[in-house]
């Protein structure tokens, strides 16, 4: 993967571009280039995983130079589209799918975006028509941002990238801070932690003006595919097996992430034949014992050459305030954790890109007790179906931040008007054309959860320097899922348990897969972070971001019991590192104005 900067407008100066850029060094350790045109600047950091010769490095420019590009990703048609193209293949200066993406963009245009098939986020520059286009996959498995900052238009893969810009005033989001606490994500739709910072969403092309910058983009969407007839088990099976073999294409060491759960172990059973002596990894705690014996028993029966990384308290205290330093960001999870020890362990071993399972439990309805009370929901009359979704997952419900928060900062939220309009925007757009009300939910998950989940596994394996790849978030596996009746994917009388979910995905790989695992119930990579937190309350007790946030009894609570209340204590100990992150600890100052905290930034 890669790491991408856009500046369209007013030229910063070098010295601030190249920091900006080498934010994001993590994302891209094999190489650096920057290019400027009129009122343009594009920069990269590489890491080579397709073509590793300099032959691949960005920005990059068509062959008649009326077009550039900076580009992370991966096209798993990239053979197709370069037969599309109709050059000659020695016409080509690269086996990179970057020179595949510029070539395709400079003979079709924007329409050519429809055609991918991959993982993606870019910025092309269409240099004759002076035009810009930002463009993410239609999943969100690779992420992108922008923001107004001065007389220019930024764009970059990382939030830090645009914060590092001179003229951009760094604050939080109230909005952003408060649906954190509720979700424990740090997006929410196209919003951000950070006022100004938005998101490209998943599928989403914005289109700017070169000679106009500030002027708001105009948007359109990747055009969806075609809806299909239902598919059978054995249509399935094959659409995940080639998208598997698909992503597979890579110039450097690839392994396999395996918690002994029914979507890694899917995965390594069709690439362990494809590549004898695959690497797979696992992560667990010293006090964990069910999924490792899991992925040792997986391991064994496809022959690979299996790890286990083991996280203990101190190796997750460290590395979580680490990663929220770095990232700039709260954490999310904590099992962000485990990723990103599993991570450095591959990365040690010379693995550059791991395959991984994520996507599974949202296209194929992977997750029980949500898919339970959203159908106890329907049946009492799916009322206010956006507000549903927010609080039957909330870590803290709206109706606690009255003790939780300041004054000042709770009043500015109103109640959490825009959280709960932000939801049932989603919901709606998630439901789309479907009747089937269950189904609407289901595609919730598919819709908002997956991006939520996908960002979490780029920003954990990216501060390690490796490439992640889900083959399940897949264009045309997502096309097969949605062909499958709700009924055959998801039935709530259905003994054990486990067999409630996923019915398809399960039917679908019965004979390949054990039926030890084909029966068993969800498994990721537990932690007991609950109990490793209590150690580690000075991050809340000694917070100034914190003070300017929660109120003395809010904080002294938690901090006494942040092991039963790890609920509250998460979110509002990532809240004080990230606030003391970008704020400093001492110097924040809470004003009136909205909508935003106006804190002093510290640099």
């Amino acid at each position: 993967m890669c790491g991408i900067l856009t500046i369209i407008g007013q030229d910063p100066g070098n010295d601030h571009v190249v920091r900006m850029r080498d934010s994001m060094t993590h994302r891209g350790p094999d190489g650096a280039g920057l290019w400027r045109g009129t009122g343009l600047v594009m920069a990269h950091r590489r890491l080579a995983v397709i073509d590793t010769s300099d032959k691949g490095l960005q920005p990059m420019h068509s062959a008649d130079g009326r077009h550039a590009l900076v580009y992370n990703g991966e096209l798993y048609n990239e053979p197709q589209l370069r037969e599309a193209i109709g050059k000659a293949e020695e016409s080509y200066r690269s086996l990179c799918d970057t020179e595949t993406l510029i070539e395709l963009l400079a003979c079709s245009g924007a329409q050519a975006i429809d055609a991918l098939r991959g993982m993606f986020a870019f910025v092309w520059a269409d240099l004759t028509n002076r035009k810009v286009y930002a463009c993410r996959d239609q999943l969100g498995v690779k992420p992108l941002y922008w923001a107004r900052t001065g007389h220019s238009i930024t764009i970059a893969s990382e939030i830090p990238a645009i914060l590092a810009h001179p003229e951009f005033l760094v604050q939080p989001d109230n909005v952003g801070i408060s649906g954190y606490l509720t979700t424990a994500r740090v997006e929410l739709d196209d919003r951000t932690m950070f006022d100004g910072v938005r998101v490209v969403r998943p599928g989403e092309i914005l289109a700017f003006d070169l000679d106009n910058p500030l002027a708001q983009p105009e948007r359109r969407t990747i055009k969806a595919s075609l809806p299909r007839s239902p598919a059978t088990p054995h249509e399935i099976r094959h659409a995940i097996e080639q998208s598997v073999l698909a992503h597979l294409r890579t110039d450097v060491p690839i392994c396999s992430l395996l918690s002994g759960g029914l979507d890694s172990t899917i995965i390594a059973s069709v690439a362990a034949p494809a590549l004898p002596g695959l690497r797979t990894y696992c992560a667990g705690a010293e006090s964990e014992s069910g999924d490792p014996s899991y992925a040792r028993s997986v391991a064994a029966e496809f022959g690979t050459q299996h790890t286990e990384a083991i996280v203990d308290r101190d190796c997750f205290l460290s590395m979580w305030q680490n990663s929220v330093a770095l990232q700039g960001l709260p954490m999310c999870t904590p099992n962000e954790v485990a990723i990103r020890t599993i991570a450095r362990a591959l990365r040690n071993d010379g693995c550059v890109v791991a395959l991984t399972g994520e996507g599974a439990d949202e296209l194929f309805a992977g997750y029980e007790m949500p898919m339970r009370l959203a159908a106890e929901h329907v049946q009492a009359g799916n009322n206010e179906p956006g507000k549903f979704q927010l609080l039957s997952n909330a870590w803290m419900p709206p109706e606690m931040k009255q003790a939780v928060l300041m004054p000042e900062l709770f009043r500015s939220l109103e109640g959490d008007a825009v959280l709960f309009e932000t939801f049932e925007r989603l919901y709606m757009r998630a439901a789309g054309g479907t009747t089937c009300e269950l189904g609407a939910h289901l595609n919730f998950h598919r819709n908002v959860n997956l991006v939520g989940l996908l960002r979490r596994l780029d920003s954990a394996t990216m501060l390690e320097r490796v490439e992640s790849r889900t083959p399940f978030a897949d264009r045309e596996v997502l096309s097969i899922a949605l062909s499958v009746p709700l009924e055959q994917s998801y039935d709530p009388r259905a003994e054990p348990v486990a067999l409630r979910t996923k019915r398809a995905l399960r039917e679908a790989f019965r004979g390949r897969v054990s039926d030890e695992i084909i029966s068993r119930e969800k498994a990721s990579f537990p932690l007991p972070f609950q109990s490793w937190i209590a150690g580690a309350t000075d991050l809340l007790k000694t917070s100034g971001f914190a003070r300017q946030l929660f109120t003395p009894a809010a904080i002294h609570t938690v901090a006494s019991d942040p092991t039963g209340l790890w609920n509250l204590a998460w979110p509002m100990m990532n809240l004080a590192i990230w606030g003391d992150r970008w704020w400093g600890s001492t110097n924040a100052q809470v004003m009136d104005a909205k909508p935003n905290i106006g804190l002093t930034f510290v640099n």
